[in-house]
């Protein structure tokens, strides 16, 4: 499959497509991945990072949402297990940016929607359809997103995007320092 307008397939995934009994018992992450990916927009991509991270939380959310069928069911590189290991293995390489994508790149967004809930991204992600003047390069893209979504939340995530090598420049770090700690940054204990 690939993203398209929908998305295109082989006649082979018709079933996922179809078949609602098929959807309820398997999941439907392959199409849902794909229509992700016409979701996503440039302002705040992190490319090449997150183009096949971001996508993937649509696939979380209509696989609980919609289905039903928790996310350790949804994919299995969504397991507990699966999912402490990849951080580990990505925080024991020094947290390097060029490490940080696909499933890695998704678990950073997904420590804060376990954190805070869908709310903060639905919010963000209609805010930034009508923000002009979003900047282009990633580090740029990076703070705005952090500023963004610590102001949703009410609370300073600066130490938990820079626990993932997120470059945060000083102005961010001040411009947020008078929220709250998050006490429960799930990167403190890494």
């Amino acid at each position: 499959m690939h993203s398209g307008y929908p998305i295109m397939c082989h006649l082979d995934s018709v079933k996922e497509l179809v078949n609602i009994k098929h959807m309820q018992v398997n999941g439907l992450w392959g199409p849902i991945h794909e229509l992700g990916h016409n979701q996503q927009r440039a302002g705040w991509e992190v490319l090449p990072h997150t183009t096949e991270a971001t996508c993937n939380l649509w696939s979380i959310y209509v696989h609980e949402k919609v289905l039903g069928i928790p996310r350790v069911r949804a994919h299995e590189e969504l397991q507990m297990q699966r999912c402490k290991k990849r951080i580990n293995h990505y925080l024991g390489k020094g947290a390097q940016l060029n490490d940080w994508n696909v499933w890695t790149a998704l678990e950073t967004y997904l420590q804060l929607q376990e954190a805070f809930g869908w709310e903060p991204f639905i919010q963000l992600f209609y805010e930034y359809q009508t923000k002009s003047n979003i900047p282009t390069d990633n580090p740029s893209k990076m703070n705005l997103w952090s500023e963004k979504f610590s102001m949703q939340v009410k609370k300073n995530l600066v130490p938990f995007f820079v626990a993932w090598s997120w470059p945060i420049k000083g102005e961010v770090s001040k411009k947020l320092a008078s929220l709250p700690n998050w006490d429960k940054n799930p990167m403190k204990k890494m």
